[in-house]
């Protein structure tokens, strides 16, 4: 009990330093996770314009972008949701972040 009166101040500053570094932790790694995001989104409506330069026509599925012009993305953390309207417009893409 000596101890704590003694090393109170140390042990309280020790604590909010220890919840600094963990909110610096937690902002850093939601940064990178929010950056994932957005390279995902540019490679898919990268891909689909380059499908439909070199193609004449929009993917027909997110499976034969992705097949044919190699878009690898992290299955577990994020969802794709690939909407085609019609032929000859370009197709919506939606990503939505699993937690």
């Amino acid at each position: 009990m000596k101890y704590l009166k003694k090393y109170w101040m140390t042990i309280l500053s020790f604590i909010f330093v220890f919840i600094l570094i963990s909110y610096g932790f937690q902002s850093i790694l939601e940064g990178s996770h929010h950056q994932q995001k957005e390279s995902l989104e540019k490679a898919l409506r990268r891909g689909i314009l380059q499908c439909y330069a070199q193609e004449g026509h929009y993917p027909e599925s997110l499976d034969y972008l992705i097949e044919h012009y190699h878009i690898l993305y992290n299955k577990e953390s994020f969802d794709v949701k690939y909407e085609i309207f019609a032929s000859n417009m370009m197709p919506n893409i939606t990503i939505i972040e699993k937690r």
